[in-house]
C-alpha cells in the first residue's frame, strides 16, 4: 500500500484522492515536496502536530499558579498595597516608589517564574528532546531572574527604577541575539 503525501494515511495505488484528507494523489513530485516543506515549516512555527505535542507547557502553567500562591501567601495585602500606590501616584501626578511589600512581591514573583523556567527547560530537554524550546525557556529564565535581581537592587536603593528597565532591556536584547546565534548554529548543523 502507498501513503498519502499530505497526511501519511494508507491509500490504494489506484486512488486519485486520499480517503482521509482528500488530497490529490496524482500531484507532481515537486508539488508534493513543496507541500511537505510547507508542513514542516508550519510545524516549526506553530508547534508539532497533535500526536507530537509537547505537554511540558502544562508544567509552566502549574508553576505560574504556584508562584502566584506563594506571592499571595507572603503578602496577603498585595491588592491594598497596589491600590494605595496607584492613589499616591494619582494624587502626586508623578511616579511614586511602590510600598516595600509590593516591591518584594514583584521580586519574588519574577524570581520564582525565572527559576521555574529553568525547571521547564530541563523537563523539555529530558522528556521531549526539544533543545531549541529548552534554550528559549532557559534564556527566559535568565531574563526573569535578572529582572528579580534588579528589583532587589531597586528595593535596596542601589539603582533607580529607570535603571532597572534600561538594564533589563539591554539584557533581553543580548539574550535574543544569543538565542538567534545559537539557533542559527543548530540549524546549520541540521
Amino acid at each position: 500500500m502507498a501513503a498519502c503525501p499530505n497526511c501519511g494515511a494508507e491509500v490504494k495505488e489506484a486512488d486519485k484522492y486520499c480517503t482521509s484528507c482528500g488530497a490529490s494523489l496524482t500531484a507532481r513530485a515537486g508539488e508534493v515536496a513543496r507541500r511537505e516543506k510547507y508542513a514542516r515549516e508550519r510545524d516549526e512555527c506553530f508547534g508539532p502536530r497533535e500526536r507530537e505535542r509537547d505537554y511540558t507547557g502544562l508544567f509552566s502553567f502549574g508553576f505560574l499558579i504556584i508562584a502566584v500562591g506563594i506571592v499571595f501567601t507572603l503578602n496577603p495585602g498585595i491588592f491594598t498595597d497596589f491600590g494605595t500606590w496607584i492613589e499616591q501616584m494619582a494624587a502626586q501626578e508623578t511616579f511614586v516608589r511602590p510600598p516595600d511589600g509590593l516591591i518584594t512581591a514583584f521580586k519574588v514573583f519574577f524570581g520564582l517564574i525565572g527559576v521555574f523556567n529553568f525547571a521547564v527547560a530541563g523537563m523539555r530537554l529530558a522528556v521531549s528532546r526539544a533543545p531549541r524550546r529548552a534554550l528559549s525557556d532557559a534564556l527566559s529564565g535568565v531574563a526573569l531572574v535578572l529582572f528579580a535581581y534588579l528589583i532587589h537592587l531597586y528595593e535596596n536603593y542601589s539603582i533607580t527604577w529607570q535603571m532597572v528597565f534600561a538594564m533589563e532591556a539591554v539584557a533581553v536584547g543580548l539574550l535574543i541575539v544569543l538565542y538567534s546565534v545559537v539557533r542559527y548554529v543548530l540549524l546549520a548543523k541540521a
